[in-house]
């Protein structure tokens, strides 16, 4: 869900050989970029871009006459591995990390504030031409700002993160008309003050929507954009499904996106070595580490909750049915997860989006996918991949991230 991992009390050494298949003499036939999308093109009055064929002209990566393939690295050919290397470099700084982000606090409309780090800085506010009343030294008139591409973490992650730093100053050096790139922090994390009693969490997209208008008011000349990660994703599917044809961005890509949360905590709370091992204790244990940094705020609120049993189990979806769900205004842990699944906001989407997901991820099982709503709506298209695990996605000898090509290419058709 965009948490990094621990290992479970599995050494490191030894978590990457536990937990990898070992197919290695697998033939490449397996490792086909799948494209899913819809071939019937819009009516001749409807605004909506046939997405397929974007991909087939512009994104060489995903499409092409010898077909595409997304080929693990070779001791990464299962999802768990793929999953936990990624963590294994979480704060690994190198020639495409290496990268200071300029950060701007966001307040919301119920006090809650959201962080904004943006890279390489965040532009200057500009105005158009024909509203020059308001003009002041802060504010250039007139003046075109480059594409702005958002990114929205995953759960307990943040701007920090190796590939959300990777992705970043790729999309700046290689990217469109040199985009600048802004992540969204949700509230509580990466030194973001948890200022009311609302956790980030699936289902709430007003943090984004307010983002969105923000950026779109002091930068009414830039084309907007995302990018989400799992439950950022979620939330990004969402937001699109919410705006229908009103949406205020351009073009996004999702990756990892759970879809169906139900069955992500189904798939979650099966019996399996990984779960308990390495998903479970890591994502509890991170809820617990935010629920505790946060303690004062979610206990002044005038609701009393059970933090007792909250820090005292070790199920996800217990600490969800304690916390989560009732701080989120639900009164279920079912019903948190119904509200919160996007796939039902898939076949409202116009805005033109890429969703690109592992079938062998440990989180999100194959059959959470809306693949109907993919193959009915022209404006979004789903690339499915044998070996990626959950954000991993790791290719080579040297294991490098696959998608950055996949998404640079694609919003490179946008922006």
């Amino acid at each position: 869900m965009g948490a990094a991992v621990s290992l479970g009390g599995i050494p490191e050494y030894q978590s990457l050989y536990y937990f990898s298949k070992k197919s290695t003499s697998a033939s490449t036939e397996q490792f086909r970029v799948q494209l899913i999308a819809c071939d019937t093109a819009p009516p001749a009055d409807s605004d909506k871009v046939l997405v397929a064929n974007v991909i087939r002209a512009t994104c060489p990566s995903l499409f092409s006459a010898k077909g595409e393939r997304m080929i693990p690295t070779p001791s990464m050919r299962d999802g768990g591995t793929q999953t936990i290397y990624p963590v294994l470099r979480t704060r690994r700084r190198d020639k495409h990390t290496d990268i200071e982000y300029d950060r701007e606090t966001l307040t919301m409309y119920d006090g809650g504030k959201v962080s904004l780090d943006w890279y390489p800085k965040r532009p200057v506010p500009t105005i158009p031409l024909s509203d020059v009343s308001s003009t002041s030294s802060s504010i250039t008139i007139g003046a075109s700002t480059p594409p702005i591409v958002v990114i929205l973490p995953g759960t307990f992650s943040s701007s920090r993160e190796y590939y959300i730093r990777h992705l970043a100053k790729s999309l700046y050096t290689r990217g469109p008309n040199k985009c600048h790139v802004v992540v969204l922090n949700h509230r509580g994390c990466n030194r973001t003050p948890l200022t009311t009693p609302r956790l980030h969490s699936f289902d709430y997209t007003g943090d984004l929507q307010e983002a969105v208008v923000h950026l779109s008011t002091l930068y009414p000349c830039a084309l907007l954009a995302a990018v989400g990660y799992s439950l950022g994703g979620n939330i990004l599917t969402k937001y699109l499904g919410e705006q229908g044809k009103s949406c205020k961005l351009s073009a996004a890509i999702t990756i990892c996106c759970p879809y169906d949360v139900t069955k992500l905590y189904a798939k979650l709370d099966k019996p399996s070595l990984f779960n308990k091992y390495v998903l479970q204790p890591s994502l509890s244990g991170r809820a617990k580490a935010y629920v505790k940094d946060h303690i004062d705020v979610i206990q002044g609120g005038s609701r009393q909750y059970d933090l007792d049993g909250f820090f005292a189990s070790k199920n996800v979806t217990v600490m969800n049915a304690l916390l989560t769900a009732p701080l989120s205004g639900f009164e279920s842990c079912e019903q948190y997860y119904r509200e919160a699944s996007s796939c039902a906001y898939v076949p409202k989407i116009s805005t033109p989006l890429l969703a690109i997901n592992s079938k062998d991820d440990p989180l999100v099982p194959v059959d959470a996918i809306p693949i109907n709503a993919f193959k009915n709506n022209p404006s979004t298209a789903l690339i499915l991949v044998d070996n990626g695990g959950h954000l991993g996605f790791l290719t080579g000898v040297v294991p490098k991230i696959w998608y950055i090509d996949p998404v640079i290419q694609f919003l490179s058709a946008f922006l």
